[in-house]
């Protein structure tokens, strides 16, 4: 009967191993599915892209020893880099320019990545992507103080779309980068905050908010065919949006979360086919706020949590971010794909981010880059 016993708790014992054996090996295969892999560069630039094959990455950034004092000059260059193994392809001068204020000198890939566009305040730069060959420079002809802010390259061909700002106003231009040609140019209500192609190329919207006013905040829709101006949407503090080939996405600043501290930012969408805005997607305990991109049918989305501060003073309400945080959704926003583990924020982070063009990495923080793969 002993016997027997020690017989069966052996077998039990057995039994058990095997099982937790099995269950480490699901984890360990769940763990692997769900692994994201995430590289950071430590470098100072002052904007990042991806390239359309994810393998490398292009930033603009300025030298260390240009001084910060008004009026002297700004070292602008251009690096590629292997960022998987934290390789320098490959870098050149673009340009040196009095230091006037801060501009994020852009830069973008184009789609089939040949090129790569790069911009300083006044001018844009046409460069060789493989070799950082100078092909040609751009300027636009926009009026005294207007910088450029923003580009964003065309999903199809070699057009950019060009957004430069003065003070409140903004100004929006598209050129041919292959033959430096100007295809379109328009006046805009208010300072562009962000640019986006919907995904076949037929149409662009570019946010004009008013910041942290709440009044005369819009969105401006338009066509490239004849390059017109197809309509005008109302969106509260838009600073981002990303452009499906179903809907039309907006997020809120953070910043000016103002008489919203009592609930939570949430995403805006508007339905391409009648333009009427949508429910909006809202995360427990979270905002959704500043930054959003579609790519290959992903929406990305900055979901950190906004700290709100209160000026007895002047009776306004700022929010500025606790962590960092993003959320991947499916499609048009139907279902949550992948959200990774926030990290504390411990120094100024302006929240940027954006989906590569395979919808597989998320580029974040271009100021100090960081690339993540998502499961």
């Amino acid at each position: 009967m002993g016997h027997s016993h020690q017989v069966v708790k052996m077998e039990l014992r057995r039994l058990a191993i095997g099982c937790l054996v099995v269950l480490i090996h699901v984890a360990c295969a769940f763990g692997q599915a769900f692994e994201m892999k995430h590289w950071v560069l430590k470098l100072a630039a002052t904007d990042a892209d991806l390239s359309p094959d994810d393998r490398f990455l292009a930033i603009t950034l300025e030298s260390s020893a240009s001084p910060r004092k008004f009026g002297e000059p700004v070292f602008e260059s251009v690096e590629v880099w292997d960022y998987k193994n934290n390789n320098k392809i490959s870098s050149i001068p673009l340009a040196t320019y009095p230091n006037t204020w801060s501009t994020p000198n852009v830069v973008r890939f184009t789609a089939d990545g040949t090129l790569l566009v790069a911009s300083e305040p006044t001018r844009l730069h046409v460069l060789e992507a493989r070799t950082l060959k100078p092909i040609r420079v751009i300027e636009p002809p926009f009026g005294p103080d207007f910088v450029i802010i923003h580009v964003e390259t065309a999903p199809d061909g070699h057009i950019a779309l060009v957004g430069a700002n003065q003070d409140v106003r903004g100004a929006l231009f598209a050129y041919d980068l292959d033959t430096g040609v100007l295809l379109f140019q328009t006046a805009l209500p208010h300072v562009v905050s962000s640019i986006a192609w919907k995904q076949d190329g037929t149409q662009f919207a570019v946010a004009t908010p008013f910041l942290c006013t709440n009044v005369r905040d819009t969105l401006q829709l338009f066509s490239t065919n004849r390059w017109s101006h197809l309509r005008t949407l109302q969106a509260r503090n838009p600073t981002s949006v990303g452009f499906s080939q179903e809907r039309l996405f907006v997020v809120e600043s953070g910043f000016c979360k103002g008489s919203l501290f009592d609930r939570h930012l949430g995403l805006q969408s508007f339905d391409l086919s009648k333009w009427r805005r949508q429910k909006p997607i809202l995360l427990k305990d979270r905002d959704i706020h500043d930054s959003v991109s579609f790519a290959n049918g992903r929406l990305v989305a900055d979901t950190g949590r906004l700290r709100t501060s209160h000026d007895w003073l002047d009776g306004t309400t700022t929010g500025s971010p606790v962590d960092a945080q993003f959320t991947v959704w499916t499609g048009e926003g139907q279902s949550i794909e992948f959200t990774p583990a926030s990290r504390p924020v411990q120094r100024y982070r302006e929240p940027r981010l954006r989906l590569s063009r395979t919808g597989k990495m998320v580029l974040a923080d271009h100021k100090n880059p960081e690339v993540f793969q998502i499961p």
